[in-house]
């Protein structure tokens, strides 16, 4: 007999989705929860490769500045982001402005959503 499970990716996704929104995700919409399960990841993913392009800044490598960020916003169907904020600074100013700057520059390149979503995930620093 076979079962049928989530893959391993799906597992993921569901765990950093409960992570970051906790009880809030049970308050979105079907369309919303659905926008943020399929694209969760590729936001996270389009925003560290803006980062990377846009390079660390020197400060922080220069201080051997590291660490993780929590950031969200809403994200509209017309692409464009508001309510910027980081929900989890990680304290070096340097960083934490940068996550801003690098969300104001990647969200050109976000999946629209049908219907306002709030998105919420990591940017994470490290100089290894």
């Amino acid at each position: 007999m076979y079962r049928t499970t989530k893959s391993n990716h799906s597992n993921q996704t569901d765990n950093m989705i409960n992570q970051l929104y906790g009880k809030e995700f049970d308050g979105f919409s079907q369309i919303q929860k659905e926008f943020i399960r399929d694209n969760l990841n590729s936001i996270h993913r389009i925003t560290q490769s803006t980062l990377s392009r846009n390079g660390y800044p020197g400060v922080a490598i220069q201080t051997g500045q590291e660490g993780t960020n929590i950031v969200s916003f809403d994200l509209h169907p017309n692409g464009d982001i508001t309510n910027l904020q980081l929900k989890k600074p990680i304290g070096y100013a340097a960083l934490d402005e940068n996550t801003l700057e690098v969300i104001r520059i990647a969200y050109k390149d976000y999946p629209r959503p049908a219907k306002t979503t709030k998105i919420v995930f990591y940017v994470r620093y490290s100089l290894h």
